[in-house]
This record gives structure tokens, C-alpha cells and sequence, in this order.
């Protein structure tokens, strides 16, 4: 899709929706849709630099217990490990600078990768809830032990 704001609550609600039928349960896919939508927007914001003539790219997939988005931009990307700590005194009142920072918080794996004249590809990672399955509504369902 184009480089645009305008896309990040479609992105978000889509995540989301699909985290939750995947069987997550309501807050975690909350979680995980607010973690996409940091990195949609470090792609839009960051690595196209507002430039809609260029694209990003948000795949989903579900394998071997993972819930996995891919966020991909076209841009010369960002410096994702010179990032500000948002909790340090000097930051908290700063009004950016935190996306990476929830990335992190939201899902169990986020990894960054440069991608040679492609820009940069964002891969997240939340794994599906090892002491139960998935029931009705996305809510866990403990099993019995014996």
C-alpha cells in the first residue's frame, strides 16, 4: 500500500481481527495490533519518509505456534539501534520516540533487517499461549494435567 497515514487504523483492526481469530484472546490481540501499527507507522514515518510514491508491505502468517507480520518499506530506512529510552527523565514528556519501545513490549520477537536497495523488513512475533488451546472467543481453555 502507499506511504500514508491513513492506512494505519486498517492495518491495526486487520491485525487485530486476525490475532484474534487466530485464537488470541481480546488484550493480547490488542497488544499485538498496537505493536504493528508502531511499526506501519516507523515505515511510513521513517523508513519512506512520508514519500507515498514509495510502498510498504505487511504480510501475516501463522506457523509452528507463532503469529508472525513481516512490515516492509521501500525507503534508505532508520537507525533502529540509536533509539532514545522513552522512560529516561529526559524523554517521558517527548511525544516520539516510543514505537520500538512497545514494539518490544507487545510481541516476544521483534527483529530488524536491511534489505540491500529494499529498504527495511520489520518481523514480529508473538506466540500462541503454551498452558492452554484456544477456545470460543479467542479465550484460553487450561488443560488438565494426567
Amino acid at each position: 500500500m502507499e506511504s500514508r497515514i491513513v492506512y494505519v487504523d486498517l492495518v491495526h483492526e486487520m491485525t487485530e481481527g486476525l490475532a484474534r481469530r487466530m485464537g488470541f484472546a481480546k488484550p493480547m490481540a490488542l497488544n499485538i495490533g498496537l505493536a504493528v501499527r508502531e511499526a506501519v507507522i516507523n515505515a511510513i514515518k521513517h523508513g519512506n519518509g512520508m514519500d507515498a510514491s514509495k510502498r510498504i508491505e505487511v504480510s501475516f502468517e501463522q506457523d509452528d505456534g507463532l503469529f508472525r507480520v513481516r512490515v516492509r518499506d521501500q525507503g534508505p530506512g532508520f537507525d533502529w539501534t540509536h533509539t532514545s529510552n522513552p522512560l529516561d527523565r529526559e524523554n517521558i514528556f517527548r511525544t516520539s520516540g516510543r514505537g520500538i519501545f512497545f514494539m518490544k513490549h507487545f510481541v516476544d520477537r521483534v527483529e530488524f533487517q536491511r534489505r540491500r536497495g529494499q529498504g527495511t523488513e520489520v518481523v514480529l512475533e508473538k506466540k500462541f499461549e503454551q498452558a492452554g488451546r484456544a477456545g470460543r472467543g479467542g479465550e484460553v481453555i487450561k488443560r488438565r494435567k494426567g
